[in-house]
């Protein structure tokens, strides 16, 4: 991979005697987004954390700027980068000065700070916080101006954690437009961790997910929702059908039900299909079943049918046959491609 700036070998942190982060290896191009999702507590944070220097790792070892991110190269690449958290904090002086302080710790003359903060604040169409007391700001203002006095600083890879989890829908928005723009003017390396799902697929070129203190798959967006290497993960991204298949004769069986099996694979698989793929039909295909269940969920309609194995389906109101009830005989279909194949765990 060219123009890595970010790189880790068997990365681990412990604890004591547990190990939150088990050995992790993925790269960061210059320039890309990489958004790290994950349920809480799963190590988003701890990652993070050793990824700034803010802790050292039990073991591995972190390249930054093709050097070891050591203690004897730490203050300088730090110099380099800037990490936001997701609780603004905010000192009792004006906007600008609070923006000014991500320059004073790096010995810029008083009058270079104040002039790279208002041009900073104008950058983002925030020049008439300037004069406020930041004490007055609202949360979102306040994520905003704490934003700003790390991009004041120029860094070359910023660091976001939960940035938008305490902001409401339409300042989260902001924020979001901050990264984007952050990303695609300046160039900047951002690696986020997020649990809003839909907030990665909007803002990520690439996504690693990570479960029980282990990175199990990096890759695009469209790969993660819509390929997933593993049942566990195919279930934290989203997928209501997942099933256990046995590979025989070339073919994954279960339920009574054979797909054509993938290269690759041992004896046991997880075939996984996501509910909105699924597509009802009074027209015979292989696989019949019986609806079990209707019911409405805001905008969907979510129906569970009987194929011998239970698979549950999802509709959209507006195109729901509403002559479908509990008990019709029904057929299933999906596109080839909807059916993913990969590890049983």
């Amino acid at each position: 991979m060219t123009n890595v700036v970010l790189e880790t070998e068997n990365l681990t942190k412990a604890y004591g005697n547990k190990e939150v982060l088990h050995p992790t290896s993925f790269s960061v191009v210059k320039g890309e987004i990489l958004a790290v999702i994950g349920p809480s507590g799963a190590g988003k944070s701890t990652l993070l954390r050793l990824l700034d220097g803010l802790e050292s790792p039990t073991a591995g070892t972190i390249r930054i700027f093709g050097e070891p991110f050591v203690r004897a190269s730490r203050k300088k690449i730090r110099s380099r980068m800037g990490i936001l958290f997701q609780k603004t904090v905010l000192f009792d002086r004006s906007v600008v000065d609070n923006i000014a302080l991500g320059l004073s710790y790096r010995r810029i003359p008083r009058a270079e700070q104040k002039r790279r903060a208002q041009e900073t604040l104008a950058n983002l169409g925030m020049s008439e916080y300037a004069n406020r007391s930041a004490r007055t700001l609202s949360g979102g203002e306040g994520q905003r101006v704490s934003f700003a006095r790390i991009l004041v600083t120029r860094p070359e890879i910023l660091f976001l954690d939960e940035p938008t989890a305490n902001l409401d829908p339409l300042a989260a928005k902001d924020v979001e437009a901050m990264i984007l723009a952050e990303n695609e003017t300046n160039g900047t390396t951002i690696v986020i961790n997020t649990h809003d799902q839909m907030q990665a697929q909007r803002l990520a070129h690439r996504v690693a997910v990570i479960l029980d203190g282990s990175v199990v798959q990096v890759g695009t967006p469209d790969e993660i929702w819509y390929r997933p290497v593993s049942a566990s993960v195919a279930r934290f991204v989203g997928f209501q059908n997942i099933f256990t298949g046995i590979i025989k004769d070339k073919t994954v069986q279960f339920g009574g039900i054979s797909l054509p099996a993938p290269a690759g694979f041992d004896t046991e698989v997880s075939v996984m299909i996501r509910a909105e793929d699924i597509v009802l039909t009074r027209n015979p295909t292989n696989i019949s079943g019986i609806i079990r269940t209707v019911s409405r969920r805001g905008a969907f309609i979510e129906i569970s049918v009987d194929a011998g194995v239970e698979f549950f389906v999802r509709i959209p109101y507006k195109e729901y046959d509403s002559s479908l009830s509990v008990g019709d005989s029904i057929f299933l279909d999906w596109n080839e491609d909807a059916a993913v194949i990969g590890d049983n765990q």
